[in-house]
Formats: structure tokens, C-alpha cells, sequence
């Protein structure tokens, strides 16, 4: 039997479902409980103040939630020109941009597994000015999304709609180690415990068509679109068959995020990767 995969949206489509996200990011997340982790959000600052060098530019936080980790890079950088506050969430993203400094601030909604939006979001209005000027560069951060999404066709994405100085930043959850299965199994009670239960129990109850009466496990998968890729699902079981995904994270390896980097028309200029080497962050630019 084939088992149905919940959209990514549908784990925040209802304000109750945010804020129980919000309850287990808050207890659950490494990047609350272990200072090194927070350390990877302010470390990429000295590089992007030297390849900004002073000049005006853009800041677009894509996925931002409340712009937690986006407040914390720009405490550190020159103010942005124009502040673009993104999320599957509007309301998150209403929050953030008033959380984050800028001239000028918009807040929209965006779908990261829809083309169409992120299309609508990256690509420059037409100007009509007869003003010379070059565009501001863009900082583009993709914080926390990776893990949720398929990581290859957004990255490829994003790679399409940067202009050749743009700069994206995106971090992931990592399987510390060689072996991806092994890393992940690692990691795994960061999932499993009964606040991410809570949570996702409540996105059950809200999922239409109503799904059978069921319960939720944790496992670590293969990713159906890359085999060699750790996926940790919570599957929805009605009997001892699975019939529905409620939520996955994928957790590559270092080689596997270097893969996907060389892959979507991206080049490194940077990584910052903490102590466990549970997390990373990567800074990045359009391949020539």
C-alpha cells in the first residue's frame, strides 16, 4: 500500500499548529539547548561584511518562521536597504520583518516547493526609471528549510533567480559522521519525544480527508528520491500498516551537502559546521 505524504504546509496550516511548532523548536531544538549551535548564525558575519564591503543591499530571509536566526546574523551586518520577510506562514513572517531592522520592510507569503512563488518573491520588479544605477546586491538566507523539503529542485531553484553578486545563506541538519543511517539514528530522540508527538497529533486531527484512527512512529528512511540520503519520518500507523508521512527531515552528510552545493549551480565560498557536526551553515553564490 502506498503511503500519502502531508504537504509541508500542512504542519503549519493552522495558528494552533504554529505555535505547538513553536513549543517544540523552543524545548527540543539543539539551537536553544547548546550555545555552539546558536555560535553558527553569527559566525559567517566577518565574511559577509568583506564581500558586502559597505555597499547597499537587500537582505530576503526565505522560510524565516519568526526570524530568530536572522536576527542574530544582522545584529552583526551593515542595515539592509529593503528587508523581505517570507514563510509558509504570513503571520510568521509579519513577525519577523518587524523583529528585523531594515529601511524598508515586506512581509509575504511563499510556497518553497512551488516554482511559481519563488519565483514571485526573487525576481526583480521591472524599473522604470531611467537611472543607471546597478540593483543592490541580495543576501539570501534559507534557514532551517532543507531538512523538510526536497533539497535538490530548491536549490536549483534559488541558483536560477540569483544575479551573479547575490549571496545565499542556508544552513541544515547534518548526520554526524561517515554513515548517514548510522548519524541519523543518532539524532533521532530530538525527535521522538512526546512534544513532537503533541504537535504532530494535532496536525493528524486537523489533516482532510479525516485519516483512520491510528498512532504516530519515528523511523529512519531512505529518501524515495535519493536512496543514500537518512530520512527520519513520523508515520502515521493505522493497524501495523503505514499509510501516511506526517512529517520527514532529511539528514545528509557533509559529502552528500558538498554533492548537492556542486550540483544545483552553486558555488561554496564558505562552511561553518558546529563541534558534533550535527549542523551546518553554508555560504554560497550563483556558478558562473
Amino acid at each position: 500500500m502506498a503511503i500519502n505524504h502531508l504537504p509541508a504546509a500542512a504542519l503549519y496550516s493552522h495558528p494552533s499548529l504554529a505555535r505547538l511548532w513553536k513549543k517544540v523548536h523552543l524545548s527540543c531544538s539543539p539551537f536553544y539547548r547548546r550555545p555552539a549551535v546558536r555560535r553558527l548564525y553569527t559566525q559567517p558575519t566577518t565574511v559577509l561584511r568583506a564581500l558586502l564591503r559597505h555597499a547597499p543591499y537587500n537582505f530576503i530571509a526565505l522560510g524565516c518562521a519568526e526570524g530568530l536566526k536572522e536576527s542574530l546574523l544582522l545584529r552583526k551586518l551593515p542595515k539592509p536597504t529593503l528587508l523581505l520577510t517570507a514563510d509558509t506562514c504570513l503571520s510568521m513572517a509579519k513577525i519577523a520583518a518587524r523583529k528585523l531592522s531594515a529601511r524598508d520592510k515586506i512581509a509575504r507569503q511563499i510556497d518553497l516547493t512551488s516554482p511559481s512563488s519563488i519565483s514571485r518573491i526573487l525576481t526583480p520588479p521591472i524599473s522604470h526609471s531611467k537611472s543607471k544605477a546597478p540593483s543592490p546586491a541580495r543576501l539570501i538566507t534559507l534557514y532551517g528549510v532543507l531538512p523538510n523539503l526536497d533539497p535538490l529542485p530548491l536549490l536549483r531553484c534559488l541558483a536560477k533567480h540569483m544575479a551573479p553578486k547575490d549571496l545565499l545563506l542556508f544552513s541544515t541538519n547534518l548526520a554526524p559522521g561517515e554513515n548517514g543511517r548510522r548519524g541519523a539514528r543518532r539524532v533521532l530522540p530530538q525527535y521522538d519525544n512526546p512534544l513532537t508527538h503533541k504537535w504532530l497529533q494535532g496536525v493528524a486531527l486537523r489533516t482532510r480527508p479525516r485519516l483512520s484512527p491510528g498512532f504516530i512512529h519515528f523511523g529512519v528512511y531512505p529518501d524515495p528520491n535519493q536512496s543514500s540520503l537518512s530520512r527520519i519520518e513520523a508515520r502515521w500507523f493505522v493497524g501495523n500498516k503505514p499509510t501516511h508521512t506526517l512529517f520527514s527531515s532529511r539528514r545528509p552528510t557533509l559529502y552528500q551537502v558538498k554533492s548537492w552545493i556542486q550540483t544545483s549551480g552553486l558555488t561554496r565560498i564558505h562552511q561553518w559546521i558546529e563541534p558534533k557536526g550535527e549542523e551546518g551553515v553554508w555560504l554560497t553564490t550563483r556558478k558562473a
